[in-house]
């Protein structure tokens, strides 16, 4: 989005006349234009004129920046997320995921499968380190509309059972793993919003796991990440990663009707747009993922080029169980006990 400076257009040293109306220069004040122009029979002008100025300076998004800084945005981001888990770990939502594939000219390539989830999330702990991570769980309800069966989850690109939840990484005791930088200020959907850069600062041991013709692939350490953070709130809006550069395998030299070679993952891309919803019996609003995109993109060993996963999160609600224990963990990731 482009924002004019209306600062140079006020400053700009040129005279403007209209009918019947003495002439002024637009670096005059606003009180002298309105004392100037006194013609009444040009009243419909000066009040569209003055009104089209007022309108420019009320909407000019520089006048009502809110100053931010670095660590700043760092400091309310964890706290937001935060926030966001230890009041989440209540909440189940319905996921709807399609897994999708496509030729070189993006033409579908076999059918769309559709699989219905009940999705969490929970803290888990680690004994040695009293370090939390967050851990997102489905159970699955619905596969193309029909009841599971056993091996719906073994197909390639189903969505594992248990997984780690990408925005873990800007939890406070999380963000001395990563290099951290912020871009422009924008503004969308009427916030004001900054991107949050962030880099792996260590990159982990690559794993490639074959189970027949399906193949996991997992490279910590090597995407780059940028969060969409509302300057005001510290809410995270939106959050993007992408593999840095392509990354070669092999195949396993056992795999049926192949011979073995070399396979490129050549981008790995994933978007999570998170919207507000209302709570109530406890009144709150939380931050809640609304859409994920997934897509990989390979290259040889008779793969299809193109692999696009899309979830859909709705129907989130509260749960609660008899005896259930939460980890309650303090802001600089110390677990403090379950109750």
């Amino acid at each position: 989005m482009i924002h004019h400076d209306v600062n140079w257009w006020v400053g700009f040293n040129a005279t403007l006349s209209f009918p019947g109306v003495r002439y002024f220069r637009l670096g005059q004040s606003l009180s002298y234009l309105l004392v100037a122009m006194v013609n009444l029979r040009c009243r419909s002008v000066v009040v569209m004129f003055t009104a089209t100025l007022l309108s420019v300076f009320a909407s000019d998004p520089k006048s009502q920046e809110v100053p931010f800084e670095l660590q700043g945005i760092l400091s309310q981001v964890g706290q937001q997320v935060h926030r966001r888990y230890q009041n989440s770990q209540s909440i189940v939502s319905k996921e709807v995921v399609w897994v999708r594939s496509f030729d070189n000219n993006m033409r579908p390539h076999g059918s769309t499968r559709q699989l219905e989830f009940e999705r969490r999330e929970e803290w888990s702990a680690s004994v040695e380190h009293e370090v939390p991570s967050v851990t997102v769980l489905r159970e699955l309800n619905a596969v193309n509309g029909r009841e599971p069966r056993q091996g719906d989850l073994e197909g390639c690109l189903a969505p594992r059972a248990t997984t780690a939840d990408p925005l873990s990484s800007l939890l406070p005791w999380r963000q001395v793993e990563f290099d951290f930088s912020l871009g422009k200020l924008e503004q969308v959907e009427g916030r004001q919003v900054v991107r949050l850069h962030y880099l792996p600062a260590e990159q982990g041991p690559a794993e490639v796991i074959w189970d027949e013709d399906c193949v996991s692939i997992s490279l910590p350490g090597r995407s780059r990440g940028e969060a969409w953070v509302d300057v005001q709130s510290g809410e995270v809006l939106r959050l993007d990663e992408r593999l840095m550069q392509p990354f070669d395998f092999r195949e396993p030299l056992d795999r049926v009707g192949r011979r073995s070679g070399w396979i490129t993952l050549e981008g790995v891309d994933v978007s999570i747009r998170y919207e507000a919803v209302d709570f109530e019996d406890p009144d709150e609003t939380l931050m809640l993922p609304s859409a994920i995109e997934h897509s990989w993109r390979l290259r040889g060993g008779g793969f299809v080029p193109r692999y696009v996963r899309s979830h859909e999160l709705s129907d989130h609600r509260r749960f609660v169980t008899d005896g259930r224990l939460v980890e309650t963990v303090a802001a600089d990731g110390r677990s403090l006990g379950r109750e």
